[in-house]
């Protein structure tokens, strides 16, 4: 039976006849840092020590004759030249991988006599331990197995055994899905405590100068994606006023909730001879309500929806926008999936910003994301959209003072601007445009699937006046509504990033200072999560990579 062993996704083994030695040892090499000589009277003082990258190494023999020998050189050599560390597998130990860069001069040395060539590679792995390939998963479904347990206390606190397999300290990711509002999510370890979210405070200072109290307030927060609900309340027409991002689009038309979400039913009656458009539509409206202090609009938002796109013939044609406008109805900000290709199936996502330059920001498309098949991959498309489909089609757009960030949900990277007039603009209304280009009026020609299916909407900025003549005794709630009902809630203890919303939204600011993340230790250890006053704990997903010396 051939040794296998495999660097950068290449079976080395079919390459060569045999590996006769590999040299992984013991760990990696142990630094002491010990005090001078003469401070103690016996020996020296112990400081600390580290473990430095692994070497490992490896030696193989290839049969034949010098002609053959050439390839194997060139082969060696390609596969070898890598820029960063990469993967590296043996045979006897298939679940875990080292990664590694080859290391000094690789040895080929040819016997010309016995027609045997020795080869020796050396790896060096600048971690100095590996990493399990597969990944550990622990939720409800299989607490009290193998990985550990969660358990809900009655103080509504979670208490989670991990059980950490390997040899060295993981870092798992937490992902909370919340079953109601809640202020705060506190998870402590044995290796630290990190805390997210609104926390009560105590103003301690003899009188304090503090004069406003900052929160944040869910103002539309529908808890699931096609339902009907999402779209009630707040939610009315909008044909009396011309879009805010393109004047030749038209909103004389109708939306309707259909089937899953908002859909496009009709253009409404052709415009005059002899003019032209580019699109025929509808537009709705959400008008932002006031906050709990009774102040309306805001300056810094975030907000999160969930679109399907998909085509299902060749050559269908629509435009879906969602667009957040000032009290004068021009345009902040917003996002729109376009599709005028008449003939494929190709479409553009774009990105619209507002202030003194109104203009398209960004275009993704038409190459390299397909609108067809809705991105689930049946094998008839080649690019399918990973971004807008009936699964992971979220978006996110958040406000902070003068910046805009843009961000993909599940796939897509953020994408951040800046805009200085726009830093104290508060956002008043979001229109949603649905059209079809205007010279197309068949049914068949609009796109089957192109559906706003779920929308909420968060007020960052909702401003609490405290007296500044009062002592330190003062108390500041913590805001309860901070996190909204089906809101996830990711953190990742080994990156250090933290998301929200649908659980792609980058966060870190929600990190209370002076907590960090932190790793659990070898073996089975606890990890406790407590929550915000009065609110239901969430679900539970942990996951984690096994590390071994």
């Amino acid at each position: 039976m051939t040794f296998s062993v495999s660097f950068n996704g290449v079976d080395l083994s079919e390459l060569v006849n045999g590996f006769t030695s590999i040299e992984r040892n013991f760990g990696s090499t142990w630094t002491n840092n010990l005090g001078v000589e003469g401070t103690t009277r016996y020996g020296q003082e112990f400081i600390n020590n580290y473990s430095g990258a692994k070497t490992i190494t490896v030696t193989f023999i290839k049969n034949g004759i010098p002609k053959d020998w050439i390839r194997i050189r060139q082969r060696f050599a390609r596969i070898l030249d890598v820029t960063e560390p990469a993967p590296l597998i043996f045979d006897d130990e298939p679940d875990k991988v080292w990664y590694a860069v080859p290391d000094q001069l690789p040895v080929f040395s040819e016997d010309i006599v016995t027609l045997r060539a020795t080869g020796t590679i050396t790896f060096i792995v600048p971690s100095g331990y590996a990493v399990s390939t597969y990944t550990r998963k622990l939720n409800a479904d299989n607490s009290g197995g193998e990985n550990g347990a969660i358990i809900v206390n009655d103080d509504q606190s979670i208490d989670i055994t991990i059980n950490n397999q390997g040899t060295l300290p993981a870092f798992p990711t937490f992902k909370f899905t919340h079953q109601s509002d809640n202020a705060s999510i506190t998870i402590g370890g044995e290796n630290g405590v990190l805390v997210l979210g609104s926390q009560e405070q105590t103003l301690i200072d003899t009188k304090t100068t503090e004069t406003k109290k900052v929160e944040s307030q869910w103002l539309l927060n529908p808890s699931k994606i096609s339902q009907k609900d999402n779209f009630n309340g707040h939610f009315m027409t909008a044909n009396d006023v011309p879009n805010p991002q393109n004047g030749q689009l038209l909103t004389a038309g109708n939306l309707v909730w259909k089937q899953d979400g908002l859909r496009f039913q009709d253009g409404g009656p052709m415009p005059p001879k002899g003019t032209e458009y580019l699109c025929m539509g509808a537009m709705q409206q959400w008008t932002i309500p006031a906050d709990k202090v009774g102040d309306v609009g805001t300056a810094n938002f975030t907000s999160t929806f969930n679109i399907w796109a998909q085509a299902t013939k060749m050559g269908q044609t629509g435009i879906l926008q969602v667009l957040f406008v000032d009290g004068e109805r021009k345009l902040m900000c917003g996002m729109g999936i376009y599709k005028d290709d008449k003939v494929g199936n190709t479409f553009k996502t774009q990105f619209y910003i507002g202030g003194h330059h109104n203009r398209t920001w960004k275009v993704f498309g038409p190459k390299g994301q397909e609108l067809n098949n809705g991105g689930h991959g049946d094998g008839r498309v080649p690019n399918p959209n990973l971004y807008f489909n009936s699964t992971t089609g979220y978006f996110t757009i958040q406000k902070k003072g003068p910046v805009f960030n843009f961000t993909f949900g599940n796939r897509g990277g953020n994408y951040p601007i800046t805009i200085p007039e726009l830093a104290y603009t508060k956002c008043m209304k979001v229109y949603v445009y649905e059209g079809q280009l205007w010279d197309r009026d068949n049914e068949s020609q609009k796109i089957t699937n192109l559906s706003l299916r779920m929308f909420n909407f968060q007020k960052n900025d909702v401003t609490k006046t405290i007296d500044s003549t009062v002592d330190a005794t003062r108390y500041i709630p913590a805001d309860n509504h901070h996190f909204g009902k089906g809101e996830k809630v990711v953190v990742n203890m080994d990156s250090g990033k933290v998301y929200r919303k649908e659980g792609a939204t980058i966060a870190v600011d929600e990190v209370i200072n002076g907590s960090e993340p932190f790793s659990v230790p070898v073996g089975k250890s606890i990890v406790r999560c407590i929550f915000g006053a009065g609110a239901l704990p969430p679900d539970i997903e942990i996951t984690w990579k096994e590390r071994y010396l």
